[in-house]
């Protein structure tokens, strides 16, 4: 599980691991268990990276280096699949048209229209929000993921990681990916504002993704980097949100 962990953080960061890690489909699904957790890694950057940027009077200093420093560490990866998937399910067509669509390497107005979304409310919201709250929205975002591909095909009729990814999210990875998320909210500050807006982002991204799965039957990469990104966003507005109810 240890290999397949780091498996995780190669694949989807550009966090370097110090060696070579060679992939192993048994070590990745095992370790999609601690896939959560691999947004903790994510995360602690965040946390240190607000520490940081916290020294700035200026809060929106500090959201412009979590956007950009997010952006570097993901590499950017759920982000080409956000626009991917807004491109094809906005297209106004229909079965494998969609999929061309989204596996086009052009980019259509749609998926720009998503990528402004994503990068303006990021830094705005980073901008905001708490340090413990920058520490927590990687793990908010990928438990939402395992949330949302719980139970799901593949879509494409061509198989691929995601392929792996989707169809290895049984009972087991859900329980201890939400387990993950549930320990680490209790453990920070305002826990029970954390695990309030942590359990309605995860009821958006199941909704979500059962609106994505009666589009196009299933899930796919581009939906899972979707779900991801969305799902971070919606946790730090209904944090704030919340907050200020609450204030």
């Amino acid at each position: 599980m240890v290999s397949g962990f780091l498996v995780l953080i190669s694949f989807f960061t550009r966090i370097p691991i110090g060696h070579k890690i060679e992939y192993n489909e048994e070590n990745f699904k095992s370790a999609l268990s601690l896939y959560s957790l691999m947004g903790a890694v994510i995360g602690l950057v965040l946390f240190l990276l607000s520490l940081l940027g916290n020294i700035f009077e200026i809060n929106y200093v500090k959201g412009l280096l979590l956007t950009f420093s997010y952006t570097i560490i993901t590499g950017g990866i759920h982000f080409d699949g956000s626009a991917d998937t807004v491109d094809g399910l906005f297209s106004g067509r229909t079965g494998e048209k969609v999929f061309e669509i989204m596996s086009d390497s052009r980019i259509g107005a749609f998926g720009v229209l998503c990528l402004i979304f994503i990068v303006l409310s990021q830094f705005v919201l980073f901008s905001n929000v708490s340090i413990f709250v920058c520490f927590l929205v990687p793990i908010v975002g990928r438990a939402s993921l395992v949330v949302g591909a719980y139970k799901k095909k593949y879509a494409k009729k061509a198989k691929g990681m995601g392929t792996i990814f989707i169809e290895s999210i049984n009972t087991k990875v859900l329980i201890n990916n939400i387990i993950i998320l549930i320990i680490t909210c209790i453990i920070m500050p305002e826990r029970l504002i954390l695990l309030s807006s942590s359990f309605i982002t995860l009821i958006f991204s199941l909704l979500i993704s059962k609106w994505i799965e009666k589009k196009i039957g299933g899930m796919t990469g581009d939906t899972c980097g979707f779900i991801t990104e969305i799902s971070q966003i919606i946790f730090m507005f209904t944090v704030l949100f919340m907050e200020g109810a609450l204030a």
